[in-house]
C-alpha cells in the first residue's frame, strides 16, 4: 500500500511536483476506504485466467472470485481471461456483466437530471455481455462506447468494440436502443443487430437468432483481418489522436494543480469518511466542476485510444504495421514514447476517475456538468 508523504520545504512546488503529491495522496487514500465499505455494489462471481482491477489509483493485479466491485472501478481481462460480475446493491437493478478475453470497462453509477440512478458500463474495448433484470422507473442502464450509447430496457445483449473502432450490438432477448454520435437511434433485437463498419455509419442488419453466434465470430474475424491489413493506417490515425489528447490532458492536469488544496482536502476527507461543511462543498463544486467536465471529456477519448494503441503495438511487435508516421517519426520510436508515458497517463486517468467519485459525494450523486 502506498503511504502519504507530506511536503517538506519547497519540494512540492511547481505543477509536476504538485501533481505527484496529489497522486500520492490518492494512492494513500485508496488503501483506507473502510469507512466506505458500503460502496461495494457487487462482486466477481466467476473468472478464468488473468483478471485485474484498478481502484482509486491502486492496482489489484490478481482478482479472485468474491472480489468486491465498486463504482468507478476499472476491470481488465488478459488474453487468457474471462470474468463475470454480479451487481447486487439494493438501489441498482440486478445485473450480470460477462467480460470476454482482452476486455476493459469501467462502471459508473450516478444520478441523472431527471432523478434516475443510472448505471453506465463504459467499454474501453473488447466485449461485454449483459443480463439485466426488469428496471424500475427510478433506474437506468446503458453501455457506452466511443461512438455510441446503448440504452437498456431489461434484456440480454452484448456489445463488442474492436481496435478498428467498430462496434457490434446484438441482442438475445428484449431490445437495446443504440444512439450514435450523430444522435441517430437504431434498435437491436432478436433477429437483427446494429453494427458500425470501417468508415461507415451505424446500421441495422438482419441476423437470424439461430445464426447469431456464427455471425459474431465472423464479424470479429473480419475486423481482425482488416486491422492487420491496414495496421499502419490505424497506427497513424491513433498516433495523431494520442498526441493531441495527451497534450490536452497534460495541460488540464496542470490547471488542476492550481486547485491542489481542494484535491488534497478531498483525499484526507476520504480517508476520514467525511466531507466538508456546506459552504466548503459549494465552493469546491464551483471550482472543480468545470475542470472535471473537461478532464472527463478528454480522458474518455484518451483511454480508448490508449487501449487501441496497446493492441496495435502487439501487432507492431510481430512486424505488422511498421513504418513512419506523417511527420517522419518511425513507428518504433513512437511506440517507445508511448511506453515511457504509459504509467503517467494511467495515473492521470486514475486521478480523474477518483476526483469524479469524490465530486459525486459532494453533489448528491450528480456528475459535473
Amino acid at each position: 500500500m502506498a503511504h502519504i508523504r507530506h511536503p517538506v520545504g519547497n519540494a512540492w512546488r511547481g505543477p509536476r511536483t504538485a501533481l505527484f503529491f496529489v497522486l500520492v495522496l490518492v494512492l494513500g487514500a485508496a488503501g483506507s476506504l473502510g469507512a466506505y465499505a458500503a460502496d461495494a455494489i457487487g462482486s466477481v462471481t466467476y473468472l478464468e485466467g488473468s483478471v485485474s482491477m484498478v481502484r482509486d489509483g491502486t492496482d489489484i493485479p490478481d482478482v479472485q472470485i468474491g472480489q468486491d466491485v465498486q463504482a468507478f472501478d476499472v476491470v481488465k481481462t488478459a488474453d487468457d481471461g474471462v470474468a463475470e460480475i454480479s451487481l447486487t446493491a439494493p438501489q441498482l437493478p440486478r445485473m450480470t456483466i460477462k467480460l470476454s478475453a482482452d476486455t476493459q470497462f469501467a462502471l459508473e453509477v450516478a444520478t441523472t437530471g431527471d432523478g434516475k440512478l443510472q448505471s453506465t458500463v463504459s467499454l474501453l474495448g473488447g466485449q461485454v455481455a449483459l443480463k439485466v433484470a426488469k428496471l424500475l422507473g427510478s433506474q437506468s442502464v446503458r453501455v457506452q462506447t466511443e461512438s455510441a450509447a446503448m440504452g437498456v430496457r431489461g434484456t440480454e445483449f452484448s456489445v463488442t468494440a474492436v481496435s478498428t473502432g467498430d462496434v457490434l450490438v446484438d441482442c438475445d432477448e428484449g431490445a437495446v436502443a443504440v444512439t450514435d454520435d450523430k444522435g441517430r437511434e437504431l434498435s437491436a433485437a432478436p433477429g437483427s443487430v446494429v453494427e458500425q463498419r470501417p468508415g461507415e455509419a451505424y446500421q441495422t442488419v438482419p441476423v437470424a437468432p439461430a445464426g447469431l453466434e456464427q455471425f459474431r465470430a465472423q464479424w470479429r474475424e473480419q475486423r481482425r483481418q482488416f486491422l492487420e491489413a491496414n495496421a499502419l493506417r490505424f497506427i497513424r490515425v491513433n498516433a495523431a489522436l494520442y498526441r493531441q489528447l495527451s497534450r490536452e490532458f497534460t495541460a488540464l492536469h496542470q490547471e488542476l494543480a492550481r486547485n491542489q488544496s481542494i484535491v488534497n482536502k478531498w483525499a484526507f476527507e476520504d480517508r476520514a469518511g467525511q466531507v466538508g461543511s456546506r459552504v466548503e462543498v459549494l465552493r469546491e463544486r464551483r471550482l472543480m466542476g468545470a475542470q472535471l467536465v473537461r478532464l472527463r471529456r478528454t480522458a474518455f477519448r484518451l483511454e480508448r485510444v490508449a487501449f487501441r494503441l496497446e493492441r496495435l503495438q502487439a501487432l507492431h511487435d510481430r512486424g505488422i504495421g511498421a513504418g513512419s508516421l506523417e511527420d517522419g517519426t518511425t513507428t518504433a520510436v513512437f511506440f517507445a514514447q508511448v511506453a515511457r508515458e504509459r504509467q503517467d497517463v494511467r495515473r492521470k486517468l486514475a486521478l480523474t476517475r477518483y476526483l469524479t467519485k469524490q465530486f459525486l459525494r459532494r453533489n448528491e450523486g450528480h456528475l459535473p456538468e
